[in-house]
């Protein structure tokens, strides 16, 4: 049976299928700055805090000692875990002194001196430019071998950039990844791909990962995480939507499980239309909801505006609002976030209002469909019903066009909320665009936005300006 040794980080024991393979070796590649030496230094005190026992050897100039300064900042620091479970120890002499051979016999005597069963050799890039690339490749061989003898993992920490195809040490070794610093025009983000991994299944292609107080986070692609088989939901079963009106043109309520997107311009009554939608939790049935443009105390304020009473509901827990400003977010890590949040509450009802902040925080804004798709079917798993909200550019009814990113075909319903201007005036209308597995009737029907919530049919008040004009 494979043993693996986790990573200390989740995300990379997701990415390599549950961390390292006891017995084997990896290289860690990346240039400087890219966090190599804080995910080493990370794995190795989450290694010793399961019982095991980590051997640090750096090939750098730089001691052991400032670095541990700089590791010390970090949240998995342990100060009693060093000299004891965790060894630091520099072989930048031994190898100046006694090239490749001198630091082969190093890293056997003091693995087996620590009894160590992680061991880091962070500088690796050093140690094959004091060599022939014949020599350098035999001394790779015989680190893998030390490695399998003493049934430990070995990292090796490198910011060399040389490709697979022509660097010997990537065919030898059990396990590749590389950590990249990326910029797309004035934003910088980082991300972490496996490019080699035995014994197991891995996620491929680049992720993105942090780097924070508390160390390294790395976050899989949502749409890299979805089950082969998603879970059906039972059509039949309806929620109220808090509008009676909007019900009956559902058939009885939104769909149990299915994903809604509500779909119009500034002001059309998006996030009250939501609001309405989480209203109807209750402790049996909790709600949960994402915002970014309307904080925690504005959505209360809303909903006392228009009779819904959010602040019971909040203040009970049945409802909870996670708000994200729509700055530099690593969307990925908020949908984490939010699936977490609905299993731990037993979320029946999610409400992401402003899918546009997260498609401006994507780096490849093409991704969103897959997005949501992926969210969908994980809420969908914990037994959700979603709702999304999008914006439109278009404020006339005649005038609106769906957008063409696919969006629409990774949820299960779609309503447009638009403006008519008959005699001068605004007045909001609602559409069901589609509705799956379920006819529905696509006429628009007028509404407005009262101190009770929304109501359909003809605002009194432009009723009563048009008689008086």
């Amino acid at each position: 049976m494979i043993e693996k040794f986790s990573t200390g980080i989740e995300g990379l024991d997701r990415l390599t299928d549950g961390g390292f393979t006891r017995g084997s070796a990896y290289i860690i590649q990346g240039p400087p700055g890219a966090g190599k030496t804080i995910l080493a230094n990370q794995f190795c005190y989450s290694h010793i805090l399961g019982g095991g026992r980590a051997l640090y050897m750096t090939l750098l100039a730089e001691s052991s000692e400032r670095m541990q300064n700089y590791i010390r900042q970090l949240a998995f620091f342990d100060e009693r875990a060093v000299p004891d479970t965790l060894q630091y120890v520099s072989g930048y002499g031994v190898l100046e002194r006694d090239g490749l051979p001198g630091l082969l016999k190093l890293v056997q005597h003091e693995i087996r001196r620590h009894n160590a069963s992680v061991m880091v050799l962070d500088g690796t890039f050093v140690a094959q430019s004091t060599a022939s690339e014949q020599e350098f490749r035999k001394f790779i061989h015989s680190l893998q071998g030390v490695a399998g003898l003493a049934n430990a993992v070995l990292v090796m920490l490198t910011h060399q950039t040389r490709e697979a195809g022509t660097s010997p040490e990537h065919t030898m070794i059990d396990g590749w990844i590389e950590l990249c610093d990326e910029t797309q025009g004035f934003r910088a983000y980082r991300t972490i791909q496996v490019k080699k991994h035995r014994g197991g299944a891995v996620l491929r292609g680049k992720h993105e990962f942090s780097i924070t107080r508390r160390g390294i986070g790395v976050y899989p692609r949502l749409e890299t995480c979805v089950e082969a088989e998603p879970s059906p939901y039972a059509s039949s079963a309806r929620l109220r939507s808090g509008i009676d009106t909007l019900d009956a043109l559902f058939d009885g309520g939104v769909p149990a499980g299915s994903s809604t997107l509500v779909l119009g311009p500034t002001g059309s009554g998006k996030t009250t239309l939501g609001l309405h939608f989480l209203s109807q939790a209750s402790a049996e049935e909790p709600a949960l909801m994402l915002g970014f443009y309307e904080t925690p105390a504005r959505l209360r304020a809303k909903g006392r505006s228009i009779g819904l009473d959010l602040d019971r509901l909040i203040d009970s827990g049945a409802l909870q609002v996670m708000w994200q400003p729509p700055s530099e977010n690593i969307v990925d890590a908020l949908g984490e976030e939010l699936i977490a949040q609905a299993r731990r509450m037993g979320a029946k009802r999610v409400f992401v209002d402003g899918l546009v902040a997260i498609r401006d925080n994507l780096i490849i804004p093409q991704r969103l469909p897959m997005v949501i798709n992926a969210l969908s079917a994980s809420l969908r798993d914990i037994g959700a019903t979603m709702m999304y909200t999008s914006e439109i550019a278009q404020l006339d009814l005649a005038e609106t066009r769906m957008p063409a990113d696919q969006l629409s075909a990774m949820v299960s319903n779609v309503l447009v909320l638009n403006y008519r201007r008959p005699e001068g005036a605004f007045r909001r209308h609602l559409s069901i665009v589609k509705l799956r597995d379920s006819d529905f009737d696509p006429r628009s029907r007028e509404f407005h936005v009262t101190a009770k919530g929304i109501a359909f049919g003809p605002d009194p008040r432009l009723a009563d300006a048009g008689h008086a004009s």
